[in-house]
């Protein structure tokens, strides 16, 4: 071998070398997306809203929904489907605090944040977390389970769909459909 190939040689290896150091690098930097809740609706009967003073409860109750202390308003079955789509399936990405002294930056704390608590049949609970608002990306929110320190960013915002406001999961039922008489001639 000529001393020009043992150059190019080794020039090659260095490079194939620092590829493989710069991808094992760069591995770190990518986010790591776990599911917020790991729980299914069906293991689901009822779930929590919170925020502050405001609260409402949702009962399975055989194959329906109904809104706890609420039996004027028929829930909405499209509500109920964005909680198994779009709430149980958000997940959290990067951490962006660990320090419970920032809690009311990311609007975590609990006189800022929205909790939902799932509870199973036995009435044991599933998952808890509390969800904030970001100001600087509506399209995402903040998160941090209940007895945990650590806050997250989701991969969407889910406050929209958590109000605590019955008219939100219900609606009043139409009135019964009664034929009229047809006219005579």
């Amino acid at each position: 071998m000529t001393k020009s190939t043992k150059i190019l040689l080794g020039t090659l290896t260095l490079i194939i070398v620092l590829f493989f150091i710069s991808q094992s690098r760069q591995k770190r930097h990518l986010t790591q997306t776990t599911d917020v809740f790991s729980v299914l609706i069906d293991e689901v009967n009822k779930f929590d809203i919170q925020q502050d003073s405001l609260f409402i409860s949702i009962q399975r109750k055989d194959t329906s929904w109904q809104i706890i202390g609420n039996d004027s308003l028929l829930i909405q079955m499209n509500r109920i489907d964005d909680v198994e789509n779009k709430i149980l399936s958000v997940k959290r990405e990067s951490m962006v605090s660990n320090n419970p002294k920032k809690w009311n930056r990311f609007n975590v704390d609990d006189s800022l944040g929205l909790k939902l608590t799932f509870y199973g049949y036995n009435n044991e609970k599933l998952g808890e977390a509390i969800f904030g608002r970001s100001s600087s990306d509506w399209q995402r929110c903040y998160v941090r389970m209940v007895n945990e320190s650590e806050v997250f960013m989701t991969n969407e915002n889910v406050l929209n769909n958590l109000q605590t406001r019955p008219t939100f999961w219900g609606s009043k039922p139409l009135p019964p459909f009664e034929p009229s008489e047809p006219d005579s001639l």
